[in-house]
């Protein structure tokens, strides 16, 4: 039998922090690889594995280079296979249908659907573009996309706020809208802005002319950010990211939500500390009962309360934070 405690902690309260920033257009969310894992978009082990079973299927590989490499961490993994075909100039698997996901999965958990109708603003690690699907809905596809090269003729205001961002060169403050995604980690649109090998990441998290550092600096800064799917395989992401957030502020305005089991609540405490060093609060749920699905019920919850409120900024705002921006 559940205790109460754990029964309320399913569901946790949406911090007024967050509904205070939604309501003036300032809430980012965060979104890692454990939302998509929720419908079976391949895990960072599984997506190296695919490749993996690519080049060995491409004889550019045997068996056992397959085995022993398939037991490395998985972002060198990664960044081994990717020289691979780089160097041998060889062609990537599709691996757009690799992160289609579960069709009956999708349908079961509308996670996307919810997350979209919180009507926040959407930065994301991810390539895959089941988010971009719902900032598409309604709107035509020829503008839906941020390419630089917009149809001629007027464009619809609603179109802009949905705007869906992959390419380095528009990792700007400005393009931070309700409704915009922004995948800061490339997308499968065009799988050459994917960032993917070990090198890949240091120079885009930390290369002199990456425009990244400053976009995570002036929004971690500028804006209240909920973390949402991070896990163990993505910590080292996460802690790339974080570096960006200021310890020296007064009050915490960055949260994440973790899953964990009701045997953990004395982990959940330990991790509280590490997260508030990084200037996070740590919201728990637990997930006994429905396992990591139990996420789609978290976020479904907190759609309910938070897309009632949430409003975009308003126009002397936006002015008023770019020219914070550019003092």
């Amino acid at each position: 039998m559940q205790s109460n405690d754990l029964q309320t902690s399913t569901i946790p309260d949406v911090p007024e922090l967050i509904l205070d920033a939604s309501s003036k257009g300032k809430l980012v969310v965060f979104i890692g690889a454990g939302v998509s894992r929720i419908i079976k978009c391949p895990s960072w082990e599984e997506f190296a594995n695919f490749l993996l079973d690519d080049l060995h299927s491409k004889g550019k590989i045997n068996f056992f280079e397959k085995m022993e490499l398939s037991k490395l961490q998985a972002r060198k993994t990664l960044s081994i296979c990717n020289d691979i075909y780089r160097e041998d100039d060889i062609p990537w698997p599709d691996i757009k249908q690799k992160f289609k996901g579960d069709p009956g999965l999708k349908e079961r958990y509308k996670i996307f659907e919810n997350l979209y109708a919180m009507n926040a603003i959407y930065v994301t690690a991810n390539y895959d573009d089941h988010l971009d699907e719902e900032a598409q809905k309604g709107r035509p596809k020829t503008n839906a996309y941020s390419s630089g090269d917009e149809p001629s003729g007027k464009v619809d205001s609603e179109i802009e706020k949905a705007k869906i961002i992959y390419k380095e060169e528009e990792l700007l403050i400005s393009n931070l809208s309700n409704g915009s995604v922004i995948h800061i980690h490339g997308s499968l649109k065009e799988p050459k802005t994917m960032i993917v090998t070990l090198v890949d990441y240091m120079n885009h998290y930390y290369g002199e002319t990456s425009k990244l550092p400053t976009f995570l600096q002036e929004l971690f800064d500028h804006y209240t950010v909920l973390f949402v799917g991070y896990g163990l395989e993505e910590y080292e992401i996460l802690e790339f990211m974080v570096s960006k957030i200021k310890k020296d502020q007064k009050y915490i305005s960055h949260y994440i939500l973790l899953p964990f089991f009701d045997s953990q609540r004395n982990l959940v405490n330990l991790q509280k500390k590490y997260y508030l060093s990084m200037g996070i609060e740590l919201i728990a749920y637990y997930i006994d009962e429905s396992g990591y699905a139990q996420l789609n019920e978290v976020i479904k919850e907190w759609t309910r309360q938070i897309g009632p409120v949430a409003k975009p900024q308003t126009f002397l705002d936006r002015l008023r934070l770019i020219d914070e921006v550019l003092k």
